[in-house]
């Protein structure tokens, strides 16, 4: 689905409040403007720029919002996060003066745990949690993360790059110039190191109780990271409505195969909003 994006000739003005959230791009355009808000959480070693395309591609309908975490793109001077619970802080309060119309969340790899959490917070403390939780490449919350196996300070930096090429996440470009290839292992480390505070942090060893906001796992055929049979483990992560679907491509398969991932998007999305205007 295609169409103008929404809000394209104005942007979130610069004033106080959420318009001055750095997660938020810096020409992010207003978010108030579409009937529905989508915020996009990006994966490990990633950055905002993964759902370029999206906006034009899901129509004034929608208004996408990639979130930005700190350390990379605009926010390339800023420390990296390595605590996941202070991450789920900031965005709490970063994104809450957004969150006050109808929204869904999608995350992909670490992004849907970041989602995920986030929506488990707003739900706790009895806020508007989004519509929908739709989760890409992610395993359920009640198991491991695959790559947490080995904590990411004990990796390597050969050890991070092969395992990144391997799941197509490191583009040729990127390991022909050192230098940039150092900062993308060095990304990929601090953001690894989120998943694995989570994993070890409290109740971290425990699986959540289920949510009461329908979820969609999207799961790639050919992932060695999440099957589909792992995606669709998320069933038991919610007492509303759960499907789950497989996708041709690999983990990263929102960036090889973008126009059928968002056709998928655009349609559960509208299906929702239908449902409940």
């Amino acid at each position: 689905m295609t169409g103008a994006s929404a809000g394209a000739g104005a942007t979130v003005p610069d004033r106080r409040g959420p318009a001055r959230s750095p997660y938020l791009l810096p020409r992010q355009p207003d978010p108030t403007r579409a009937p529905l808000r989508l915020f996009c959480f990006h994966h490990a070693g990633g950055a905002a720029s993964s759902f370029s395309g999206w906006q034009e591609r899901l129509g004034g309908g929608v208004a996408v919002v990639p979130v930005q975490l700190p350390g990379r793109e605009h926010r390339a001077k800023e420390p990296r996060l390595r605590e996941f619970a202070r991450l789920v802080d900031e965005l709490d309060e970063a994104l809450d003066p957004l969150l006050d119309a109808p929204h869904a969340f999608y995350g992909h790899s670490m992004g849907g745990i970041v989602a995920h959490e986030l929506t488990r917070r707003r739900v706790e403390r009895g806020l508007t949690p989004p519509r929908q939780l739709l989760v890409g490449a992610c395993p359920p919350p009640h198991r491991p993360h695959p790559a947490d196996g080995v904590p990411p300070e004990h990796r390597s930096d050969e050890e991070l790059t092969a395992w990144m090429a391997g799941l197509g996440g490191l583009p040729d470009l990127v390991r022909r110039y050192p230098d940039w290839l150092r900062l993308a292992v060095a990304v990929l480390r601090d953001d690894l190191s989120l998943v694995h505070s989570h994993a070890s942090g409290p109740g971290g060893a425990t699986a959540p109780d289920p949510l009461p906001v329908p979820v969609r796992a999207l799961a790639g055929s050919s992932d060695p990271l999440v099957t589909p049979g792992l995606a669709a483990e998320w069933a038991r992560h919610t007492t509303a409505d759960f499907r789950v679907f497989t996708l041709a491509g690999g983990h990263f398969f929102h960036r090889t195969a973008p126009g059928v991932v968002l056709r998928l998007v655009a349609s559960l999305l509208a299906a929702e909003h239908s449902t409940r205007s």
